[in-house]
């Protein structure tokens, strides 16, 4: 197969054999596309090389990855004495308190545990404004619906 650099070598010395073109301006025109043609073919080639390049690199990274993965997935084969999925280890779960900003209005969305929880401050993202303190634990009725949330400060061991 002929390379494009052999190609505009081939139409070089066609204009350069006849004389009748070399002399004119259309020689001079021709020469200078010629030029230009002939750059585009060494750029063309240069980059014809770096994906080559880039081939061999891509599959020295499949096959390093492939190392690995059969590295890690041997290993997991072996220690496999869990029958544990993910599922298992997912706290998503978790339920979400809402509240709204005194100061901006934006809903603040925080974990129900630190209702709980001695020492927090929630405070909203966009403003910096406090919305929960922990100190406040007579408030968090105002978190629960419908009787969701027992009172265990009552004095009843049900």
């Amino acid at each position: 197969m002929e390379t494009i650099r052999e190609k505009v070598a081939y139409l070089r010395g066609l204009v350069d054999a006849e004389e009748s073109i070399i002399d004119g301006q259309v020689g001079i025109l021709l020469g200078k596309i010629l030029e230009v043609v002939g750059e585009l073919a060494i750029e063309v080639d240069e980059l014809i090389e770096a994906q080559c390049d880039l081939e061999e690199y891509m599959e020295e990274i499949d096959f390093d990855l492939a190392d690995l993965e059969d590295e890690l997935f041997s290993q997991d084969d072996e220690d496999d004495d869990c029958d544990c999925t993910f599922d298992d280890w997912d706290d998503s779960h978790d339920p979400l308190v809402e509240v709204d900003c005194p100061n901006c209005r934006a809903v603040v969305t925080f974990d129900e545990d630190f209702l709980f929880d001695e020492g927090v401050q929630i405070c909203c993202p966009h403003c910096d404004a406090v919305v929960f303190e922990t100190d406040d634990f007579e408030e968090h009725d105002l978190f629960f619906e419908d009787g969701d949330y027992e009172d265990d400060e009552s004095g009843d061991d049900n």
